[in-house]
């Protein structure tokens, strides 16, 4: 008898844990997303000290069809996961692309941008494709899939890069990095490194593609436990895709739609 009730007591205490989050974000009156500023054009300070940003226009649209607000939180990608179990957000809005070993962790929403990775480089480094990266100090952002893609591109096609793949945890110290020539090769998504080379004409952008790994998809990240807060940003989504608040947006901070190549199934292994 005794079992039994510890048993239903625990039952309980999960529901009251992980049922309602949809509930206590409208009681509360806002989401709260974690995301990483300095990820241009996703999320970073304009010149007024405003963060700004693809995903920033994104929150709020969906905070008004939910009727609540929508309030950022900086942090540290590289935990960024860990952070949302912790308590620190209810949320991951921040540019994540979906990927087999994140979903390990958290359900992914349906997504709201493609993720295709891409390398940028110094234009005189003398690269001009992946096969060029055998012996040169490569990189990609931590905890990204960047850094896998690098591994398997390597073996794919027979390279070996100088050194162990190295990590930042900004985009804006591995430009520095490789403007001081500490690493010759930087991979990260495609649509943030030809937004970077916009503003450096020092820099090139090649693309980063191969069979060996799915095509890729920037969704927002919910605990396992969190269906109806998932289900409710589900929902927001493909409304702004249906009545084109999506494609304008995308528009706006891209400069094309990409609404045609988004599937509208969430990503799940």
């Amino acid at each position: 008898m005794r079992i039994i009730s510890i048993f239903l007591s625990m039952l309980f205490f999960s529901s009251v844990v992980f049922a309602g989050a949809l509930d206590d974000v409208k009681s509360a009156g806002k989401f709260v997303f974690g995301l990483e500023v300095g990820y241009k054009p996703f999320e970073y300070m304009d010149d007024s000290g405003n963060l700004v940003g693809y995903d920033i226009d994104v929150a709020n649209e969906i905070g008004k069809r939910l009727g609540v607000d929508a309030v950022s939180q900086d942090t540290n990608w590289s935990t960024v996961i860990q952070t949302m179990y912790d308590g620190g957000f209810d949320l991951i809005l921040g540019g994540m692309t979906a990927t087999e070993k994140r979903y390990q962790r958290v359900n992914f929403s349906i997504p709201y941008m493609n993720a295709a990775s891409g390398i940028i480089v110094l234009k005189d480094s003398g690269i001009s494709d992946r096969s060029d990266l055998g012996g040169k100090t490569v990189s990609a952002g931590a905890g990204t899939p960047q850094l896998d893609q690098l591994q398997i591109s390597a073996e794919e096609v027979g390279i070996s890069y100088n050194g162990d793949i190295k990590s930042y945890d900004s985009d804006a110290v591995a430009y520095e990095a490789m403007r001081a020539k500490r690493i010759d090769a930087y991979a990260s998504t495609l649509v943030s490194l030809l937004e970077f080379a916009k503003t450096d004409d020092n820099f090139m952008v090649l693309p980063f593609a191969s069979d060996q790994w799915a095509q890729e998809y920037t969704s927002m990240a919910f605990t396992k436990e969190d269906d109806d807060l998932r289900n409710a940003f589900d929902n927001a989504i493909r409304d702004m895709k249906s009545d084109g608040t999506l494609a304008k947006i995308q528009e706006k901070w891209f400069g094309q739609s990409f609404i045609d190549t988004l599937p509208d199934q969430a990503p799940a292994w």
